[in-house]
């Protein structure tokens, strides 16, 4: 259903000021106008397509947290999993550079003053290394599907933020899709099992709130930064890195040589490598331009389809959780009839 609506959206269209217009435009008005549409649309459908592939890697985030908690302390499992994203990073950095290099271009941000990189870098280590954390500690002491339903509901500030600063009607129309996905999220939150009992849950609940929080602030700064995405995300995953290897080290959280299989290793770097460098370059992308107003309600997606494999995968399994999921779908294909309707 979602591959049908995007290419149902992406479908050329005909605009209702050229079925009225009573002139008679030339040919190369025609052709300008059509080449305007063409490449509006092409890269308005580029954004669709970042920000779900986005959202297919953060859907297993939550799965890979699953088995690498189960064996390994969370302090182990960021260190893995920031070591993975910086390793990512890091290297289509370096091939970045190369090929820059090779065609004699320049790299894109070098020209930036020192004041726009930093700022960058301070969005990247709040906006990723600040989500990330939080959300694991909140995965590691609250019920994990409860916990990955609320780390995942930052869409709703997010969509309350645009209606604020916007006030198109655009992002006024998002408001209601917002609270249709919060509906669906605070059914699958409210039909878990043990919620608000286990210990440390409260605890991991606001440590998951707070992440969805940072997450929301990543999701708005990273689309105004001129600074291309890997030049904060890379510094924020290395002081992620150091940070958690350093809490080790130190004795806060000692790094324990247990039993624990290969999966759960896998797991912890796939973290790294997928939901974290890919899925944060994929969304940074997507956000760039007006991406932030359009498009940050599909990220209800998340807990959706999240949700859909924890179940799969031992997890209880309710008709509240059901009916949650379906509501958030709902707010989803909203959120691309709305884009669609904006850019015909």
């Amino acid at each position: 259903m979602t591959l049908w609506v995007v290419l149902w959206w992406s479908a050329p269209r005909t605009t209702s000021s050229e079925s009225e217009s009573g002139g008679d435009p030339s040919v190369a008005e025609l052709q300008d106008e059509s080449k305007e549409i063409r490449l509006r649309s092409g890269a308005a459908l580029a954004g669709v397509a970042a920000a779900f592939l986005a959202i297919m890697f953060w859907s297993t985030n939550a799965l890979a947290a699953k088995f690498a908690l189960a064996e390994l302390g969370v302090v182990q499992v960021l260190a893995l999993q920031f070591g993975g994203a910086t390793a990512t990073l890091a290297t289509l950095r370096a091939l970045r550079s190369a090929r820059a290099r090779r065609s004699g271009e320049t790299m894109q941000g070098s020209s930036l003053r020192l004041s726009n990189i930093v700022g960058a870098v301070v969005v990247g280590v709040i906006g990723l290394m600040g989500t990330i954390f939080l959300q694991y500690l909140a995965f590691a002491t609250a019920p994990i599907v409860e916990a990955n339903v609320v780390a995942y509901g930052w869409p709703l500030f997010a969509a309350l933020w645009a209606a604020l600063a916007y006030r198109s009607r655009q992002t006024l129309a998002g408001v209601p899709l917002a609270i249709i996905g919060y509906a669906g999220i605070a059914l699958i939150l409210g039909s878990g099992t043990n919620f608000g009992s286990s210990d440390g849950a409260a605890a991991g609940y606001l440590a998951a709130l707070a992440s969805a929080v940072c997450m929301t602030f990543y999701t708005v700064m990273s689309g105004r930064s001129r600074v291309p995405a890997e030049t904060f995300l890379l510094p924020a995953t290395v002081f992620g890195m150091i940070s958690a290897l350093a809490l080790c080290l130190t004795g806060f959280a000692p790094w324990l040589w247990t039993s624990a299989s290969l999966g759960a290793w896998v797991a912890s770097v796939y973290a790294g490598v997928g939901p974290m460098a890919g899925g944060f370059l994929l969304w940074s992308w997507a956000m760039s331009g007006e991406g932030a107003k359009r498009l940050t309600p599909l990220g209800y997606a998340t807990p959706l389809l999240s949700t859909v494999l924890l179940l799969l995968f031992g997890e209880m399994f309710t008709a509240g959780t059901l009916l949650g999921a379906v509501l958030v779908l709902v707010c989803s294909i909203g959120v691309l009839l709305i884009d669609r309707r904006e850019l015909g």
